[in-house]
């Protein structure tokens, strides 16, 4: 068994997992904090972990262990966060039927664990300032310094403003991936990503942080574990729920930059209008099989809104997605690398290239076009004259259903096919592939009285 535990190790507690009649020896191996190392005076470590990586890696360092030596079992337990001197770090404990097979089992442990686990560790020291320190072989330490990490990108930006810099991205998907890694490795001080979906097989050629063995977990989570082992010095946040104009106006309040990187209009609208309420800068992109469009909006400034063109939001129905159209992976990697590009400019400098004009990017071709952004005088929203359109009430996510719902895919049924459930007494779920047909369906329901009628969030029947 191997664990990570934010809690203190309980040595008794420990030992008593591994009682068996069988063995005849016992070897606990003990890693303490230390007051020194290498002439320093140390007050404290502090452990970050890749935690997902950390677990497989562990599983499989124990059954190495079983499968090279002769032992009946072994357990780890690895501590995470911050430990005072004394404290217990890890506890590694080997039982077999002789003490040699114990010791090389228990032995071996612990010098692979520091060779080949996502662990890192920060030395805190006496009137210095703390360090990472690497563990590059069983008995040397590399000591480096979080300047060293941006050494090469230093002579071009200045890492301070970085460094303190809070952005949120929206959308962990096929822009979202290049987004993300690329304003990690820069050294944004905090990122929170916001995702309420699943990785799914059909998301990997496109969305490089994931791979299959993590079909099924949430995209933020996994975003935040990989790229927290690319660059162990940010702060990194997640959430996993849905936008809506309930509490997108908390999720980006004290952010110094929107990125939007989702795939419908509707959420689109709704963060560029909160980022106009909030005067919070957004960069926002989309593709469209080979096209890609990239543009800031800067609350405030001369160059206008989305709403300086049409005050409506386009309907998702009118326009098709990577679902319906296709997508390739190095399409969306261009443009996410432009959107990481911009924001970082727009951080270093609060402007950039995409606030004055927006860019348009044929992959087709390599062509990349600027169009000039115009303000309409009498925008509203520009002046900010405008309220926050709250989403309808009859959309049901797929987490709020229960057995009273009676589920209806309509992607192959007729308007007759529906009469049946006009006169139900229970509450009827449309579904269809995105949630749009089945939207403007249940509006068209509801404006005939059958109230009963609900529409399934963001699509899909597969649950």
């Amino acid at each position: 068994m191997f664990t990570i535990s934010s809690i203190p190790i309980n040595r008794d507690e420990f030992i008593s997992h591994l009682e068996n009649d069988q063995s005849g020896a016992l070897v606990l191996f003990e890693g303490w904090v230390r007051n020194h190392n290498q002439g320093k005076d140390v007050t404290s470590l502090e452990y970050q972990v890749y935690k997902e990586l950390a677990l497989k890696e562990g599983y499989r360092l124990i059954q190495e262990a079983k499968e090279k030596f002769n032992i009946l079992e072994a357990k780890v337990i690895h501590r995470e966060g911050h430990l005072s001197i004394g404290d217990l770090a890890i506890c590694i404990g080997s039982i077999a039927a002789h003490r040699d097979d114990a010791f090389k089992a228990t032995r071996y442990l612990i010098d692979e664990i520091k060779r080949r686990l996502p662990i890192w560790k920060k030395e805190h020291y006496k009137n210095e300032k703390p360090i990472w320190v690497f563990c590059k072989d069983h008995d040397h330490h590399v000591h480096f310094e979080e300047s060293e990490f941006y050494k090469k990108q230093s002579a071009l930006v200045e890492q301070e403003k970085l460094t303190k810099a809070k952005v949120i991205v929206v959308g962990a998907g096929g822009l979202g991936c290049p987004v993300l890694i690329s304003l990690s490795q820069a050294g944004i001080g905090t990122i929170e990503i916001v995702d309420f979906d699943k990785i799914s097989f059909s998301n990997i050629h496109r969305q490089s942080l994931f791979s299959p063995n993590l079909v099924g977990e949430y995209k933020a989570i996994v975003a935040k574990n990989r790229l927290q082992e690319m660059n162990p010095f940010i702060n990194i946040k997640t959430q996993t729920q849905r936008v809506e104009a309930s509490n997108v106006i908390n999720l980006i309040q004290e952010k110094d930059l929107v990125i939007d990187c989702t795939d419908n209009l509707e959420t689109k609208y709704l963060l560029h209008d909160a980022c106009l309420k909030t005067g919070t800068a957004l960069i926002s992109g989309s593709v469209f099989k080979r096209d890609g469009v990239l543009r800031t909006f800067i609350p405030n400034s001369d160059w206008g809104c989305l709403r300086c063109h049409s005050n409506s939001t386009p309907k998702d129905s009118l326009l098709g997605n990577c679902n319906d159209f296709g997508v390739l992976g190095a399409y969306v990697n261009i443009l996410g690398s432009m959107m990481a590009s911009e924001a970082l400019q727009y951080l270093q400098h609060r402007t950039n290239t995409s606030h004055t004009h927006t860019i348009l990017l044929s992959a087709h071709n390599l062509q990349v076009s600027k169009i000039k952004n115009s303000k309409r005088v009498d925008c509203q929203y520009c002046r900010g004259f405008f309220e926050i359109e709250n989403s309808p009430d009859f959309e049901i996510s797929k987490d709020e259903l229960t057995s009273q719902h009676q589920l209806l895919d309509i992607r192959e049924l007729n308007e007759e096919d529906i009469e049946p459930y006009l006169n139900s007494k229970e509450p009827v779920v449309l579904c269809c592939h995105r949630g749009i047909r089945s939207k403007i369906l249940t509006t068209h329901l509801r404006d005939k009285g059958y109230q009963h009628f609900f529409s399934l969030k963001g699509g899909s029947c597969s649950l």
